[in-house]
Parts: C-alpha cells; sequence; structure tokens
C-alpha cells in the first residue's frame, strides 16, 4: 500500500502470521523515495589522510581475530578503546 500527500510518499508493509502481526512503514519525500544521495568521491589528499590514520590505529591496536569457545570468531586488540575505533588523535 504506497499513498501520497503533500510530498510525502509512505509504503506501509504488514505480514501476519498463526500468532503474530508485523507492519513496518518507510516514508520518503516526492519522487522516487529510493534515491540515495552518494556523497562525492574523495581527492589524492583526503585518500592519503585516511590512510595515515588508518595505519596508525593498526599501529596502536594491533587486531587479532580469535575464536571463543563457541567458535564465533572475534577481534582482541592490544590497547582499550580501540574495539570503539579509539586509539588515533
Amino acid at each position: 500500500m504506497t499513498s501520497a500527500s503533500a510530498g510525502t510518499v509512505v509504503d506501509l508493509s504488514c505480514l501476519a502470521g498463526a500468532r503474530s502481526f508485523s507492519c513496518v512503514a518507510q516514508m520518503a519525500t516526492g519522487g522516487d523515495p529510493y534515491v540515495r544521495i552518494v556523497p562525492e568521491a574523495l581527492g589524492e589528499a583526503q585518500r592519503a589522510q585516511l590512510a595515515a590514520r588508518d595505519r596508525k590505529w593498526v599501529a596502536r591496536c594491533h587486531p587479532v581475530v580469535e575464536r571463543d569457545s563457541y567458535g564465533v570468531a572475534r577481534y582482541r586488540y592490544a590497547a582499550p578503546g580501540c574495539e570503539y575505533g579509539l586509539g588515533t588523535d
């Protein structure tokens, strides 16, 4: 079911099971509701800056993948805060 009013498009989808009922709504402005804005491409200077930041983070955090007792792969880090992306500037 899709409706349009005052430039807003609403897409409502519902699904019912034997003992459950679930609905989800998606709203967007008029036109194609699935158009997404894509950021501009990075320049060489920005790419170099991001690569340097990544190398600095890896050098400090030393990420290692280890399996837990259930066999699930989990990252382990050498420094605190690295699991949150901290560790640079």
